[in-house]
């Protein structure tokens, strides 16, 4: 996560030649790390955010017991904004750009969750619904979407006792670049120990009161009793869009914590 580790001065802090204003609009991990470079190098840093704290939807992400180090980073960042001069306005939705005074605007709104078209969607639970423990779900739960998230959301129902399975329309789970292959291995370890029920070159095609429809490519069906249904398929950049201003985070492109630092880094330093 330090993008200064072993990239030969690639990403080293250097004062800025011109202080000036920078408006962050979104105090994720990546309008965080924008805002705290850009203001050790000098410019003069007000983040807003329309919720009562920090961290964005890194917040969910470190619920599940098994990540306490995301939970460490987040006090971690919100010890270093509070130890820096910088104004953070929280409550503060931001629709309009233009009544935003500030030489520069970084624009880090996040990403909205992707919706299926198939019958019953709205009976699911998002995954940052069932995260930040919005919504309770039953004993027996189907997860759409074997990526990351979905991975780490069955491997925690599993941990509390619950019964799970994954319906990934991929033919692997987890076919995702940069992974790390500890947390790879380990998860797939651990669902086949727990004879886990993993539905690949699938999908839903319906959910129902008490059961979801699973279609195969090949286009059989199962119909298999669930108490509830996460929705893990991912999400879709939300940018509050301007030609004029930097874009950041999952606003800019949906990825994994790396991707997020790295990117906010490289905007901080062009300021």
């Amino acid at each position: 996560l330090n993008p200064i580790t072993m990239q030969n001065h690639k990403f080293d802090i250097v004062p800025a030649k011109k202080s000036k204003t920078v408006a962050v609009i979104g105090g994720g991990v990546g309008g965080i790390e924008v805002a705290r470079i850009a203001t050790l190098r000098g410019h003069k840093v007000t983040i807003y955010e329309k919720t009562d704290k920090l961290g964005g939807v890194f917040i969910a992400a470190a619920q599940p017991s098994f990540k306490e180090k995301d939970r460490m980073l987040i006090e971690w960042y919100r010890r270093q904004i509070a130890k820096l001069p910088i104004e953070v306005k929280f409550n503060t939705e931001v629709n309009d750009l233009s009544k935003i005074r500030a030489d520069v605007i970084v624009v880090a709104t996040g990403a909205k969750p992707k919706k299926l078209n198939i019958k019953g969607f709205d009976k699911t639970v998002e995954a940052i619904e069932y995260l930040n423990e919005v919504k309770p779900v039953g004993e027996r739960v189907a997860i759409i979407g074997g990526g990351l998230t979905g991975c780490e959301i069955a491997y925690d129902l599993l941990l509390k006792g619950k019964k799970a399975f994954i319906v990934e329309y991929q033919d692997d789970i987890m076919k995702i670049d940069n992974l790390c292959m500890a947390n790879y291995s380990y998860l797939r370890d651990y669902f086949d120990y727990a004879n886990m029920p993993i539905y690949l070159n699938s999908s839903v095609s319906e959910i129902k009161d008490g059961s979801v429809v699973i279609k195969n490519k090949d286009g059989s069906t199962k119909e298999v009793e669930v108490d509830s249904v996460i929705s893990a398929i991912g999400y879709t950049p939300a940018p509050l869009t301007d030609k004029h201003v930097k874009v950041v985070g999952d606003a800019l492109s949906v990825g994994n914590l790396r991707t997020v630092v790295w990117r906010a880094w490289e905007v901080a330093e062009k300021i």
